[in-house]
């Protein structure tokens, strides 16, 4: 029974042993199938990035990447960085085409103004003109500040109006040069005068083209905006008038660009302070409309005559003194004033900005068919590069496959060339002996 007992034992223990390496044995095998793949995955891949045929040959067939060439000649004649250019250059044409019909028709926007508001300058101006002339000889410049002009001119303030924006021609640099050659002759009379600004390009140009000259910057500095209103001429007569009132400067005058027709403005110095009391009109007053005849843009001016002095009776009875009233039309007037400003030097504005973009245009159209020309030069010679290629490389595949030389044409045949050499034979074209290469060479120069 003991050897029974241990006969049994031994065998479950060669079976338990048997087991555990039939177990271990089975658990490698997968991790062995899985390295075995992922090596051959990394060999196959390699192999394809190295031999993959990257281009086909016309009669070598496929060819590595190593042993092709890159080709120096633009594939289909298309030049992708001129092709770019020519059409950044036609966008840029239409762009400026845009902003020219934009000017012109804040243009018109401009002429609307001065047409709505001349009326009541008109009546304004009337009405100031009778009140004058029925106290003239009573002392009226004293008793009005805006009338007052002093004996000797010691301080002078400057309102420059130039744009906001550029791209307008040379606006804003011909009212800036204007200003300067205002400046240096004051610097030279001993008077240092004080700038106001209307628009942001003038302020700019203080250390630019304004350079060399002395002045005094007060800071102020109005927006000149797109839509003129009465809001933003009452904003600027305020700071002129009460510069002018305080005593702190004895003049005021005004730079800006006068509208003469869409091709010009010239730029101008007008006193707006003190006002005269025998001259409050403009001489030279007159307006402008702007038309379009056969598709073209045109300005008609028209010269306006100043109104006359409106009758005052002499019996007329006034709810206050003439010199209060009139103290309290003056500012009006000095405001219409500069709105009939700002309305020329907007117009002025657009018509450069009009000319400008009109300008850029034509130029743009210049440059856009000049590219394309090259361009096509360029598309034509890769062409007739490509044609030349393909034919000599033809020729060669025919004369390799035909040594006797190429095949008759269609007018020739077997007999035509028969009877062709026959009467070459008896002309005596032909001659006696067949012409070789050594007739073309000297036999006794060494090759």
């Amino acid at each position: 029974s003991s050897s029974h007992f241990g006969s049994s034992e031994f065998w479950w223990k060669s079976r338990t042993a048997a087991m555990m390496v039939a177990m271990g044995t089975s658990s490698r095998r997968p991790k062995l199938k899985v390295g075995l793949l992922v090596s051959l995955g990394v060999v196959f891949i390699l192999r394809c990035l190295h031999d993959v045929p990257s281009a086909v040959g016309f009669v070598t067939g496929p060819t590595s990447r190593k042993d092709r060439q890159t080709s120096t000649v633009a594939r289909n004649g298309v030049d992708k960085a001129l092709k770019e250019r020519i059409v950044s250059v036609q966008k840029t044409g239409k762009l400026t085409d845009a902003m020219r019909l934009v000017a012109a028709a804040k243009v018109r926007r401009a002429q609307d103004g001065v047409t709505k508001s001349r009326p009541f300058s008109d009546e304004l101006t009337s009405m100031i003109k009778g009140l004058v002339k029925k106290l003239k000889g009573s002392g009226l410049e004293a008793e009005l500040p805006m009338l007052r002009v002093p004996e000797k001119v010691k301080s002078v303030a400057i309102v420059l109006f130039t744009g906001d924006r550029g791209l307008c021609g040379g606006y804003n640099s011909f009212n800036i040069k204007k200003a300067k050659f205002r400046i240096e002759a004051l610097n030279k009379e001993g008077i240092k005068p004080k700038l106001i600004w209307v628009g942001k390009k003038g302020r700019l140009a203080q250390k630019t083209k304004l350079q060399g000259v002395d002045f005094e910057d007060t800071g102020k500095q109005f927006k000149m905006p797109d839509t003129i209103t009465s809001t933003g001429a009452n904003e600027i007569g305020e700071e002129v008038r009460s510069l002018f009132l305080s005593g702190e400067v004895d003049k005021v005058e005004v730079i800006y660009a006068k509208f003469i027709n869409l091709l010009m403005s010239e730029s101008q110095i007008r006193s707006v302070l003190p006002l005269s009391a025998t001259g409050i009109e403009d001489p030279e007053d007159e307006t402008f409309k702007m038309t379009s005849e056969d598709g073209k843009l045109k300005v008609e001016k028209e010269k306006r005559k100043s109104p006359k002095a409106k009758e005052i009776e002499s019996d007329v009875i006034f709810d206050q003194p003439p010199e209060t009233i009139l103290n309290s039309m003056l500012p009006l007037y000095l405001n219409s004033q500069l709105l009939s400003i700002l309305f020329e030097s907007s117009a002025s504005e657009l018509s450069a900005r009009m000319n400008a973009m009109k300008a850029a245009t034509d130029n743009a159209e210049e440059v856009a068919k000049q590219l394309t020309s090259v361009f096509n030069k360029k598309r034509q010679a890769a062409i007739t590069q490509e044609i030349s290629e393909i034919s000599a490389g033809a020729l060669a595949l025919e004369d390799a496959s035909r040594p006797e030389g190429p095949a008759l044409s269609i007018v020739d045949n077997d007999e035509s060339v028969a009877a062709d050499f026959e009467k070459e034979l008896e002309d005596g074209d032909l001659p006696d002996m067949p012409v070789g290469p050594w007739d073309f060479i000297d036999l006794q120069t060494e090759v």
